[in-house]
């Protein structure tokens, strides 16, 4: 007890760990965890299936809850029977930290599920931080699902929180959920699939995804300050699906040779208050995007976005898709803007002080105001 009292606080002092005044941190090493991370955890795994360790220690936090810190090492992550994951955060006031790159949980070959699952209903203020994750979709790709239950196919990423199972009973949302400073990679699904509201991605690296390298429902959210990195197949980067007041902002895409994204940056049809702001899309000559921008929603605000195309082949298209909407001070590298308001809302689309290199607009519909008139008429291509 005297040494788990010290470490605790010498991890304190470091800053390597936040552990409340009121709960309590539990350490969870693995097998090939140093001698001393060994010495100071409570849990050890051996190597293999060491989401049991992890989840026993979840399990074992007081009532008021606390912080999980995992130690460095490969933990070998495999489905837990009769759930949705393998590590599984079923509580509030929970942190599940690690120490960075150097704490890699790696799902096991065949276990089609998530990587971690935080669930269960009005589950909030859970923190997971500094953390490596590799759900291996090579490994992993035999994933279907019911397209016919919400969410049943979407259950086999790295991180996802939903506060029930597909087509489970009814409950409260999760809330008050942060995913800081991870590394997610090469999920069959969706890297970070969020579901509730006040959620945030922020200041992580993400990678391919089958589906959403990171994705918020319901909102309101923030997915800021990211780097996803996209070398092969990959639906969309950053996105939200039925979210209001979402917030994507400062986050870099870089499509590298041999990435293939459809879509960079999304907000789904019939949402509102979106802002996407001050990101940076860059498309290598060798790799493809299909859209920089797909914005569904109305009442957004487009604005400080650099987009650069490096494929002459063809224009990158950002589409505006919803009126009551402000598109300004972005810079457009080989891109098609194009207004298209399915709403039929005749809500106002304000374009104006975009800086337009080898780009133009393309007015399909819509109630446009622009300050570059010049541009509006020019057919597509032109």
């Amino acid at each position: 007890m005297l040494t788990t009292f010290l470490v605790a606080n010498l991890l304190l002092i470091s800053g390597d760990v936040s552990v409340r005044p009121d709960g309590a941190t539990v350490i969870v090493a693995t097998a090939d965890s140093s001698e001393q991370s060994k010495a100071t955890a409570q849990f050890t795994g051996d190597g293999r299936g060491d989401e049991s360790e992890i989840n026993a220690a979840i399990r074992s936090l007081p009532p008021v809850g606390g912080t999980v810190f995992l130690m460095e090492g490969t933990y070998d992550i495999r489905k837990t029977e009769g759930t949705l994951g393998g590590v599984l955060i079923g509580r509030s006031n929970v942190v599940l930290a690690g120490q960075g790159a150097a704490t890699k949980l790696v799902l096991a070959p065949d276990q089609n599920t998530n990587v971690i699952r935080i669930i269960g209903s009005d589950v909030g203020h859970v923190t997971i931080r500094d953390l490596y994750v590799d759900a291996n979709r090579d490994q992993n790709g035999a994933g279907k699902g019911d397209p016919n239950i919400s969410h049943d196919r979407f259950e086999f990423c790295g991180i996802k929180a939903y506060y029930q199972a597909p087509g489970g009973p009814g409950g409260a949302p999760n809330h008050d959920i942060m995913i800081e400073r991870v590394h997610v990679r090469d999920a069959h699904r969706l890297g970070i699939m969020l579901e509730g509201w006040n959620v945030k991605v922020i200041n992580s690296f993400l990678g391919n995804a089958g589906s959403d390298a990171v994705e918020i429902l319901t909102g309101p959210g923030e997915i800021r300050g990211n780097y996803v990195e996209i070398t092969g197949q990959t639906h969309v980067a950053v996105g939200s699906d039925r979210a209001d007041s979402m917030i994507m902002s400062n986050n870099i895409v870089h499509v590298r040779r041999g990435g293939d994204l459809d879509i960079g940056f999304r907000s789904w049809a019939g949402s509102k208050r979106h802002i996407i702001a001050n990101n940076v899309l860059t498309v290598d000559p060798e790799g493809k995007c299909r859209q920089a921008i797909d914005a569904r929603g109305t009442h957004s605000t487009i604005m400080g976005n650099c987009i650069q195309n490096g494929s002459l082949q063809e224009r990158l298209r950002v589409t505006i898709g919803g009126g009551h909407t402000t598109v300004t001070g972005n810079v457009f590298e080989n891109v098609i803007l194009e207004i298209n308001d399915r709403t039929d809302s005749k809500g106002a689309i304000i374009v104006e002080h975009n800086i337009l290199d080898r780009s133009g607009i393309e007015h399909k519909r819509g109630n446009l105001s622009t300050d570059v008139a010049s541009e509006e008429s020019k057919p597509a291509g032109s």
